[in-house]
C-alpha cells in the first residue's frame, strides 16, 4: 500500500480539481486508502480566505488569511498521514507562493521568497508535487465562463502566475504534466507517476 503526500498544482483552469478526483477514483480503484482534500479548506478559515476575496482584502492580508487557513490545515492532512493514507490536496503552499507571489508585486520586494520564510519551520513539505501546466490563455479560455470569477483572474495576471509556477517548479518534487490533453489522459499520467515516486520511498 502507498502513501505519501501529493499536491496538484497549477494556474486556474489548468484542470487541477478535475485531475485530482479522478487520481482519487483510480488510486481507491487499486486498492489504496486515499483522503482527497484542498485549499482553501471547507472549514470556518477557510471561508474567511473567500470571504476575504470576495470583499477585496489587501493582498498582504489574504495572503495571511491562506497561511492560517494552512496551519490549521496541516494538522488535518498529519492525521492521515499518519493512518497510512495517500493524502492527495488541489493546491497548497505553491499556490501561495505562485498567486501571492504575483498579488505582492509592487508590496514587497521579494514576495516569493518573504511567503517562503513566513512558512519555515512549520508547513509539511509534499512528497510529489504535480504541476498541471497549461498556457494562460487556454487556462482563461476554460475559466472564462464562471460565474464567479476572482476579480484579478485575467490573462496578463495568469501570465505572472504561470512564471512562478515554472520557477518553483525546478524543485525535485516537482513532475510536470501537459494539461492542455483530455483530463483522463492526464490523470493516467498523474497515477503512474504517484506510483513511482511514492513507491520508491517504501521500505524495501
Amino acid at each position: 500500500m502507498l502513501s505519501g503526500f501529493v499536491t496538484f498544482e497549477g494556474i486556474d483552469g489548468s484542470g487541477k480539481t478535475t485531475v485530482s478526483r479522478l487520481v482519487k477514483e483510480r488510486l481507491r480503484s487499486q486498492g489504496h486508502s486515499v483522503f482527497l482534500t484542498s485549499e482553501p479548506t471547507r472549514g470556518w478559515l477557510g471561508e474567511t480566505v473567500r470571504r476575504g476575496i470576495e470583499k477585496g482584502v489587501s493582498p498582504l492580508t489574504e495572503t495571511f488569511l491562506f497561511l492560517a487557513d494552512r496551519a490549521a490545515h496541516i494538522q488535518e492532512i498529519r492525521s492521515h498521514l499518519e493512518a497510512g493514507e495517500i493524502v492527495l490536496c488541489d493546491r497548497y503552499a505553491d499556490s501561495t507562493y505562485a498567486y501571492q507571489g504575483a498579488h505582492l508585486v509592487g508590496v514587497l520586494r521579494d514576495p516569493i521568497r518573504f511567503l517562503q520564510r513566513a512558512s519555515e519551520g512549520w508547513i509539511l513539505p509534499p512528497d510529489l508535487t504535480i504541476l498541471l501546466r497549461v498556457s494562460p490563455e487556454v487556462g482563461f479560455e476554460r475559466i472564462k465562463d464562471r460565474p464567479h470569477k476572482i476579480p484579478f483572474e485575467d490573462v496578463a495576471f495568469l501570465r505572472r502566475v504561470a512564471a512562478n509556477y515554472d520557477h518553483l517548479a525546478k524543485a525535485r518534487r516537482f513532475f510536470v504534466l501537459d494539461a492542455a490533453r483530455p483530463a483522463e489522459i492526464v490523470s493516467d499520467e498523474a497515477v503512474a507517476t504517484i506510483e513511482r515516486r511514492l513507491g520508491s520511498r517504501s521500505p524495501s
